[in-house]
């Protein structure tokens, strides 16, 4: 089984739209990974009022060789 991780920061104020960003970074990693299969998907996310947000995404997955 292998991992392929995503991540991301945030801003320390005003909107942000790192949800737009890891999606679709993650959309295309999966569109040019022909023949896995996706086994699980966990995500955590940290950060407070005096830090930005991380979030953290893993895709385990198999291949087919």
């Amino acid at each position: 089984m292998k991992v392929k991780m995503f991540s991301k920061c945030g801003r320390y104020f005003g909107k942000s739209n790192i949800a737009a960003h890891l999606e679709g970074e993650i959309n295309a990693w999966l569109e040019n990974q022909p023949g896995i299969k996706v086994i699980d998907i966990k995500q955590t996310s940290c950060g407070g009022s005096l830090e930005p947000g991380q979030h953290l995404i893993s895709v385990w997955y198999e291949t087919g060789a």
